[in-house]
């Protein structure tokens, strides 16, 4: 609950918003701020998201920050080709006379100030059928709470973290009114946590469930044949075709413990959760399109993929073929350049690590290269930039990028949905973070879309592509519970 003392700071920064909108004659932004204590992001996420239909849970790898988003003070909108331009121009126009309020936390991994989050779809062809996300998605929440991911290794033990209230007020809002919802929402999230590894529904070990492929094994095993022989013809070097494995439990998932177990399985990677209405989509992704932290802009490339070892020895030995096959060199290669050129619009001293690292995580191993720019003096690009920019880049759908999405849109067949799409933040300053959602799953009550990609080039083995596929899907399933 808050204060009476910061209900009434609340209060008048909601009146100064109401006195900026009557004067410019647009909608004002908001935003309150207060230090508080995190216990663990992921419980006070399980809580709240029961009273809205849209919320955020973000943990990052890359600097152990954490949001916990609940609610929407406004959307932002964008479809089409232009979707990331336009919810560009939309928050930087929404920004541009904010009133501020309360007391910032500034010693925090995450941002500066109200944030803008969510994310994109594959391509803005995806998520346009009934009942699937938007092909952009991205809001200012209502309540947002930054702060660092706590050691698991202290317990429950507290850290800094900031609670941010954000509304638009407009012309005729009442600002009593505006302090009380955002109160009440400050309300659900601040109360003592309850444990973050809450036991699973008692029915949940007695579900059944039906799976169907889709496309199935045979058919998906033809598309990598089709396209090997495309590959070979000159249409287009690679292609990353991707395959949905759709589930149907007798009971409905349950999400936060699906997420938990993927925290706890993949610390290394960055664990999301986006609610919207019914559905839920998330994942634990190792992998970052974008981050911009002050002029330093980062981008990874992550292409080629292989198992792990059942023993030290073979592992060693897997990831020694992973870093020695001069097809998926090529594969990584080809994703690093597109990195490279694609920073350097903007950035200066653009570098790469001179050789790729291999990335290991529980069931497989990946090439891995950082590529790294700071930006140029009189460049204004901000991470929403190199969103459009980069994303979908070839480690997602395929190079030259034009004529490898053109052949996915005419023989995929697959609404891939936010799967190979991107979700983060970005702040009013254009910092941020934005990851690549591979490993992840469409969740709505007992059904459940998981996918997974492989990138094909002219040899790639059919039999094997889909074996990759298989492991790829194991961390989704063995979240959710799918025996």
């Amino acid at each position: 609950m808050l204060e009476p003392s910061d209900r009434d700071s609340l209060l008048a920064t909601c009146r100064r918003g109401l006195d900026q909108a009557r004067r410019s004659h647009r909608p004002v932004l908001i935003s309150w701020a207060k230090p508080v204590s995190l216990a663990d992001p992921v419980a006070i996420w399980r809580r709240a998201r029961r009273g809205t239909p849209r919320s955020f849970l973000w943990q990052s790898a890359w600097d152990r920050g954490s949001v916990v988003a609940i609610g929407s003070a406004r959307d932002l909108r964008g479809r089409g080709e232009n979707r990331v331009t336009l919810v560009r121009d939309g928050w930087q126009a929404l920004t541009r006379d904010l009133v501020a309020g309360g007391t910032e936390v500034t010693e925090l991994p995450v941002g500066e100030g109200p944030l803008a989050i969510g994310g994109f779809a594959f391509s803005p062809e995806d998520a346009s059928g009934k009942g699937r996300l938007p092909d952009a998605l991205v809001w200012v929440p209502a309540l947002q709470i930054r702060g660092t991911v706590p050691d698991r290794a202290g317990g429950d033990r507290p850290v800094p973290a900031e609670l941010r209230l954000n509304a638009v007020l407009l012309h005729d809002s009442d600002p009593e009114q505006v302090t009380d919802g955002l109160a009440h929402l400050a309300g659900l999230c601040l109360p003592p946590e309850t444990a973050a590894g809450a036991p699973e529904s008692a029915y949940a070990s007695q579900r059944t469930y039906s799976r169907t492929e889709l496309p199935d094994a045979d058919h998906w095993k033809g598309l990598v044949r089709r396209a090997t022989g495309r590959i070979r013809d000159g249409a287009f070097e690679k292609v990353v075709l991707a395959r949905e494995l759709r589930v149907t439990a007798s009971s409905p998932f349950d999400v936060p413990t699906a997420v938990n177990r993927l925290r706890t399985a993949y610390p290394d990677t960055t664990v999301f959760a986006v609610d919207h209405e019914e559905y839920t989509f998330l994942g634990a992704t190792p992998e970052y399109l974008v981050r911009v932290d002050g002029r330093a802009v980062h981008a990874l490339g992550l292409a080629g993929t292989a198992p792990r070892g059942l023993t030290p020895e073979q592992d060693a030995a897997l990831a020694l073929e992973l870093a020695g096959s001069a097809k998926i060199q090529h594969e990584h290669d080809v994703v690093v350049q597109m990195l490279r050129d694609a920073l350097r619009d903007s950035c200066v001293d653009v570098a790469s690590d001179e050789e790729p690292s291999v990335v290991k995580l529980a069931n497989v191993q990946h090439l891995s290269t950082a590529v790294r720019g700071e930006l140029g003096a009189d460049s204004t690009a901000g991470i929403l930039d190199f969103v459009d920019r980069l994303h979908p880049t070839p480690a997602l759908g395929g190079h030259p990028r034009k004529e490898s999405l053109s052949w996915l849109s005419d023989n995929e067949g697959l609404d891939r949905s936010w799967y190979a799409g991107v979700v983060g933040w970005a702040d009013r300053s254009g910092q941020g973070q934005f990851a690549v959602t591979i490993r992840s799953a469409l969740v709505d009550g007992p059904s459940a879309s998981l996918y997974a990609g492989c990138g094909i080039v002219a040899d790639s083995d059919p039999e094997a592509e889909h074996a990759e596929s298989c492991a790829k899907l194991r961390p989704m399933m063995s979240a959710l519970g799918i025996e």
